[in-house]
This record gives C-alpha cells, sequence and structure tokens, in this order.
C-alpha cells in the first residue's frame, strides 16, 4: 500500500504542486492549509506515515502543530518548510525532533529525494524520531 503523506501550508498553490507531484510518484496524499486542520487529519488518518509542515502560518505556527502532531502521534516524522530565514524556530523544531527542513522555493527532485531517504530508514530509525 502506498504511502500516506500530509502537507500543511496556508498557500494553496503550494498544496496544489505537492500533491500532484506526491501522487504521481504513487504516494497518497492529505493536505491542509492550517494547523488546525492538519491535527484533525492527523486525528482522522492514522494511516499517515509524513508530514510536511510550513514553519509560518497564521493561527497555529508550524512548531506549534508540530508540537500538538507530538501529542496524538509521538513517532511521526515530521519536515519542516520555510521561505523565510527562522533559525530560531528552526533549531526549536529540531530539538523536538523534526526529520530535517526544506526551503522555498523547493526543487521537487529533492523533496522526493528526502522522502525516499526517510521511507528507507531501518525501522529502529523510525522508532526513534
Amino acid at each position: 500500500m502506498a504511502k500516506k503523506i500530509l502537507v500543511i501550508d496556508d498557500d494553496q498553490s503550494i498544496l496544489s504542486i505537492f500533491e500532484y507531484i506526491l501522487q504521481e510518484a504513487g504516494y497518497q496524499t492529505e493536505t491542509a492549509s492550517d494547523g488546525y486542520e492538519a491535527l484533525e487529519k492527523v486525528k482522522q488518518h492514522a494511516d499517515i506515515d509524513l508530514v510536511f509542515t510550513d514553519v509560518k502560518m497564521p493561527g497555529l505556527s508550524g512548531i506549534d502543530t508540530f508540537k500538538e502532531i507530538q501529542k496524538i502521534r509521538p513517532r511521526m516524522l515530521v519536515v519542516m518548510m520555510t521561505g523565510y530565514s527562522v533559525d530560531e524556530l528552526l533549531k526549536e523544531a529540531f530539538e523536538l525532533g523534526a526529520y530535517g527542513v526544506i526551503y522555498k522555493p523547493f526543487d521537487m527532485e529533492e523533496v522526493l529525494s528526502i522522502i525516499e531517504k526517510i521511507f528507507n530508514l531501518p525501522q529502529t530509525a523510525t522508532a526513534m524520531a
């Protein structure tokens, strides 16, 4: 069964691009336009394998969304996305256990490469993340 990836971003065009590229690569996708919607999706879909979340969003920030996801699914792998220089926020994300960060504008080949690396991690590594 295909891996399911949740993409969280307040920019609809980014959600559309991710959804198209990921589905073309054989992944199932869920999208959310803010942190609150994302938390509902995580609660509803126990089969989500990976989350990409924007760092800066109105309402619930990407960091706060990540913290809440960890309460629901402590071992969820999360990759932060940003178009800004937000070193302090990214430092906090890594301290919380974020897998990585990608910078906008995205190179979708790089994104797919990161996904492939994540899904090829040994199970012990993903269980610890």
